[in-house]
Protein backbone atom coordinates (compact mmCIF):
# COMPACT_ATOMS: atom_id res chain seq x y z
CA UNK A 1 0.00 0.00 0.00
CA UNK A 2 1.20 3.49 -0.42
CA UNK A 3 1.56 6.55 2.17
CA UNK A 4 -1.95 7.89 1.51
CA UNK A 5 -3.49 4.79 1.73
CA UNK A 6 -2.00 3.87 5.21
CA UNK A 7 -2.99 7.50 6.06
CA UNK A 8 -6.85 6.95 4.86
CA UNK A 9 -6.53 3.52 6.90
CA UNK A 10 -5.08 5.64 10.02
CA UNK A 11 -7.55 7.98 9.57
CA UNK A 12 -10.70 5.54 9.87
CA UNK A 13 -9.07 3.33 12.64
CA UNK A 14 -8.71 6.91 14.57
CA UNK A 15 -12.58 7.63 13.93
CA UNK A 16 -13.37 3.71 14.87
CA UNK A 17 -11.98 4.14 18.03
CA UNK A 18 -13.96 7.50 18.45
CA UNK A 19 -17.13 5.62 17.71
CA UNK A 20 -16.32 2.79 20.10
CA UNK A 21 -15.27 5.03 22.84
CA UNK A 22 -18.75 6.75 22.68
CA UNK A 23 -20.73 3.57 22.76
CA UNK A 24 -18.97 2.14 25.69
CA UNK A 25 -19.95 5.47 27.28
CA UNK A 26 -23.69 5.03 26.27
CA UNK A 27 -23.82 0.99 27.14
CA UNK A 28 -22.42 2.16 30.70
CA UNK A 29 -25.16 5.00 30.72
CA UNK A 30 -27.96 3.16 29.64
CA UNK A 31 -26.66 0.28 32.38
CA UNK A 32 -26.51 3.25 35.29
CA UNK A 33 -30.16 3.99 34.27
CA UNK A 34 -31.69 0.90 34.45
CA UNK A 35 -29.80 0.08 37.38
CA UNK A 36 -31.54 3.63 38.98
CA UNK A 37 -35.01 2.66 37.91
CA UNK A 38 -34.43 -0.75 39.13
CA UNK A 39 -34.03 0.77 42.56
CA UNK A 40 -37.70 2.30 42.88
CA UNK A 41 -40.04 0.67 45.19
CA UNK A 42 -42.31 -1.42 43.91
CA UNK A 43 -45.80 -0.43 43.15
CA UNK A 44 -49.40 -1.90 45.56
CA UNK A 45 -50.81 -3.92 43.48
CA UNK A 46 -53.87 -3.28 45.36
CA UNK A 47 -53.58 0.90 44.25
CA UNK A 48 -56.07 2.12 42.02
CA UNK A 49 -54.08 3.18 38.95
CA UNK A 50 -55.05 7.11 37.92
CA UNK A 51 -54.31 6.19 34.28
CA UNK A 52 -54.93 3.29 31.83
CA UNK A 53 -51.97 2.30 29.86
CA UNK A 54 -52.19 4.46 26.99
CA UNK A 55 -52.34 7.51 29.18
CA UNK A 56 -55.87 8.19 29.49
CA UNK A 57 -57.08 9.06 32.66
CA UNK A 58 -59.49 6.34 35.17
CA UNK A 59 -62.86 7.75 36.10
Amino acid sequence: MNEHSNSLLSQILAEQLKQTQLLQRMAEQQTLLVNALSEEEPEDPDTQHRTYLDGTLCR
